[in-house]
């Protein structure tokens, strides 16, 4: 079905569903896939910080690109194993972190996105800055969106999660 997938990957805890869940479904589909790392964005301090705790902007950039090289090594680990062809990219945002990702589908002639979401609610999504809102909108191919693991948000989550990981009983019939 797919050809290439592009997954992203990131510093967060989040990003592990989506490179597994990535890798799968290119292993099925006998896809390829493209892990795509965003760069951050450098932030000139605004307020009154000592010396030693500011980076250069080609520091930050030094160390930012580290980061991305040793998470996107990570996970061509994960696509070697599962026997699927990988290819690395990272790039940096100008002003639309959605958009770059969407143009990197693009450009690469990827058929499917693949991120991931921690369990936060929309609020919370926009106060941090999620990308994945204006990335569905942005997209011109589908974007698959993975939940990370973790504990169940509501009870009745937890209930149903503990009903379908139970133990069937035995029954004795009369």
């Amino acid at each position: 079905m797919y050809k290439r997938i592009l997954i992203l990957v990131n510093d967060t805890a989040a990003p592990q569903p989506a490179v597994k869940e990535g890798v799968a479904l290119a292993q099925v589909d006998g896809a390829a896939v493209v892990f795509f790392y965003l760069l951050a964005r450098y932030v000139a301090p605004v307020a009154d910080v000592p010396e030693m705790m500011v980076l250069s902007p080609a520091q930050f950039r030094r160390e930012v690109s580290a980061k991305g090289e040793r998470l996107l090594a990570a996970a061509t680990v994960i696509a070697d194993k599962a026997g699927v062809a990988s290819s690395q990219a990272m790039a940096q945002a100008d002003d639309d972190a959605s958009q770059c990702i969407a143009d990197a589908a693009r450009t690469r002639r990827c058929g499917l996105i693949v991120a991931a979401s921690e369990r936060r609610n929309a609020v919370m999504r926009l106060l941090t800055g999620s990308v994945i809102p204006g990335l569905i909108t942005r997209s011109t191919v589908p974007v698959l969106v993975c939940r990370s693991a973790g504990r169940p948000r509501r009870a009745d989550d937890a209930a149903v999660a503990q009903k379908t990981t139970a133990k069937p009983r035995a029954t004795r019939t009369a």
